[in-house]
């Protein structure tokens, strides 16, 4: 018990430093009966706003390496969706993309109200891609989505894998039970997975054992037996108006690098960067080049 505590605070230290280094602090925000976390950076007259949205099962630390080298040039509001990192978690709600994008515009209308926010631009990573679906709904000025779910064109040789065991229980990410485990699942996310202490992983194993069986509810909401998310968001995708930069890893085992090319074709004004030597995490592993994209599309 005296490790378990140690090891939550000493993550809790090294979250806290990244928050630092990103100059954002965190909030909570009362939508309904939930509360809802989320990061904020100062927000000094001029600056445009910008809203991160984490992808499925994760949370908004994802973004904080981005969030430090664009060097406090935005507005950010980074948030947890519901059931996710600090915010409430809740068994009984729908998570389908359309559940969650409604409840998502609920928390970014008050935020809107609350802070003054006019106008935003959006950017969704993996599951985050939901953003599109309220592209009609709320002032965003530009999308960035980043290697984002929505469309399926081709599988990748992890789908392809996993369709063959027939058993989605087995994936690294809904069945992190040791070190072993946990970089195996780092190792598909990630090219070249970043150095974590014994701590950090022991904290992450502990963190996702207690919440194992609302993961992997969430997961088959999303995502059905074959590996494909369940609902295609192309229609919702082809009639994007907004300026849209679309980001994407060459070597993504979550989602195929193909779609970003579909992506590209459908929305008429797009503009998009592949990386190479990237996997799911472009924010983690390419944050300076990110970054520079975002600065120069958002001017």
């Amino acid at each position: 018990m005296f490790k378990k505590k140690l090891n939550k605070w000493l993550y809790e230290k090294t979250r806290n430093l990244l928050r630092r280094q990103a100059k954002v602090k965190p909030y909570t925000i009362e939508i309904e009966e939930y509360s809802i976390a989320y990061l904020e950076s100062n927000n000094p007259e001029g600056k445009k706003t910008l809203i991160l949205i984490h992808g499925l099962n994760d949370e908004k630390e994802s973004w904080l390496i981005l969030a430090a080298a664009l060097k406090g040039k935005y507005h950010l509001i980074i948030i947890d969706l519901l059931g996710c990192g600090e915010s409430d978690l809740d068994m009984d709600f729908g998570y389908t993309l359309h559940n969650q994008a409604d409840f998502l515009e609920k928390i970014i209308q008050k935020l809107m109200e609350e802070k003054n926010i006019h106008s935003f631009s959006f950017a969704g990573h993996s599951m985050g891609g939901l953003v599109v679906l309220l592209a009609d709904r709320l002032p965003i000025d530009k999308f960035i989505l980043v290697d984002a779910l929505g469309i399926h064109v081709k599988m990748t040789s992890m789908q392809e894998k996993y369709q063959k065991i027939k058993n989605v229980d087995e994936l690294p990410f809904l069945n992190t039970h040791n070190k072993e485990q946990l970089k195996e699942m780092m190792n598909m996310a990630m090219y070249e997975p970043m150095y974590m202490p014994n701590f950090m992983l022991e904290h992450i194993i502990a963190r996702k054992a207690e919440v194992v069986a609302f993961e992997r509810k969430k997961f088959y909401t999303i995502v059905d037996e074959s590996m494909v998310h369940r609902e295609d968001l192309e229609a919702k995708i082809r009639n994007i108006k907004q300026e849209t930069l679309i980001v994407w890893a060459k070597e993504d085992l979550s989602l195929d690098v193909a779609s970003a090319y579909k992506m590209h074709e459908l929305i008429e004004n797009s503009t998009l960067k592949v990386y190479e030597a990237c996997r799911h995490y472009p924010q983690v592993e390419k944050p300076k080049e990110l970054a520079r994209n975002i600065i120069a599309f958002l001017k």
